[in-house]
């Protein structure tokens, strides 16, 4: 099914008639003992209503094909956690048992899946069930580079509750606990697998266009410039930060993936994981959008204003899921060690959006002595 020609007319059917919302951004850090934290925000318009479920090792999956018919089907080897959307029970992201994370994230205009040859309905893979499959059969990135290859992956509009043939443009980042990441996309009805060497990923362009994109931008730099005399007089920078003078600071993809990469290469070495949350959390706050900065095409009725509906970081060798939501933005945590993720252990869910927690720390005030600096 051909869908770059498609995508406004689909999504303005999801987001009600106006153009579609949408911002993603993934970025990875690695720490010095070997550890691996991602980051990813989800932002869109309409209200994506995510859950965390965990899914058990042994749970058995099918698949349907282009004709409606039985697909692929695999049972998981590996137990995850992952996050839903629209009631799908779906993988939009997630990790596995093994510390093998995946992000599904939009590429409007650019994304156009593959056909599934004649005879070939064993190997279907309906896009929506590409993160549970990668999830549940892969245990790293070469994994998933190697059994990419062997299926077909395709996509045709369906209905989601009052939502009418709707088809999500996405594509695929997998990053390992050894740090190794991969970018996968479908486009002109080919698949794409391409290393990631910074595991970062925006939306639109191609990942490759992103990458020639960052040539425009090498005259940054974390240092103040050196100070220029110009007729007799000395001309300073005003004031910390002015080497990073032209990083982009909109809410557009290709500006995201610019300051990710420029934030993520210039961040201080840290030793532990924990030290690579706090980072990736100060990293990440910068493409936070609020609800009104981005909005639809200014028309008539609703706007769809944009907004970072959920974040999640998840530690790779310590089997952690964070998340927080637009509504609770207090870290959230999920331990896969602490779970069953064993054959027949039951579906635990819970929603994504929570009240705001907040720690009242008054009673922790103390006196202070008379004379005390």
């Amino acid at each position: 099914m051909r869908i770059g020609c498609a995508v406004s007319v689909v999504l303005a059917a999801l987001l009600g008639g106006s153009p579609a919302a949408e911002a993603c951004t993934h970025i990875t850090l690695s720490a010095r003992d070997g550890g691996v934290v991602v980051g990813r925000t989800m932002e869109f318009g309409a209200d994506l209503e995510s859950r965390v479920l965990t899914s058990a090792k042994g749970t058995r999956f099918q698949s349907p094909s282009p004709s409606g018919a039985s697909g692929m089907a695999w049972t998981a080897k590996y137990g995850y956690v992952k996050l839903d959307f629209l009631g799908t029970g779906r993988a939009v992201d997630g990790i596995n048992s093994e510390g093998l994370s995946i992000g599904l994230l939009y590429l409007p205009g650019y994304t156009e899946y593959q056909e599934v040859p004649a005879g070939h309905e064993s190997a279907a893979l309906e896009y929506l069930f590409v993160g549970d499959w990668v999830l549940g059969s892969c245990a790293s990135t070469p994994e998933v580079k190697s059994a990419i290859e062997n299926v077909f992956v395709y996509g045709q509009p369906k209905t989601f509750g009052t939502r009418k043939h709707v088809l999500f443009p996405i594509h695929l980042i997998v990053v390992d606990s050894e740090g190794r990441s991969a970018v996968v996309e479908w486009v002109n009805g080919e698949v794409n697998v391409y290393d990631n060497p910074n595991g970062l990923l925006t939306n639109s362009p191609e990942y490759p266009w992103q990458l020639t994109n960052l040539k425009n931008y090498v005259n940054l730099s974390p240092f103040s410039p050196v100070p220029t005399e110009l007729h007799g007089m000395e001309y300073a920078g005003t004031g910390q930060g002015s080497g990073a003078i032209g990083l982009p600071g909109d809410f557009t993809p290709p500006s995201r993936f610019v300051k990710m990469t420029f934030l993520v290469e210039t961040s201080q070495p840290v030793a532990t994981a924990d030290a690579a949350l706090i980072e990736a959390q100060h990293i990440l706050n910068n493409v936070d959008i609020p609800v009104g900065a981005v909005r639809g095409t200014k028309a008539d009725g609703d706007e769809q204003p944009d907004r970072t509906q959920w974040t999640v970081f998840k530690d790779l060798r310590n089997l952690k899921l964070y998340f927080k939501s637009y509504t609770n933005s207090s870290l959230q945590v999920i331990s896969l060690a602490s779970l069953d993720l064993s054959p027949g252990s039951p579906e635990r869910a819970m929603p994504v959006e929570s009240k705001q927690t907040v720690v009242d720390v008054t009673g922790q005030l103390l006196v202070r002595e008379t004379g005390a600096p």
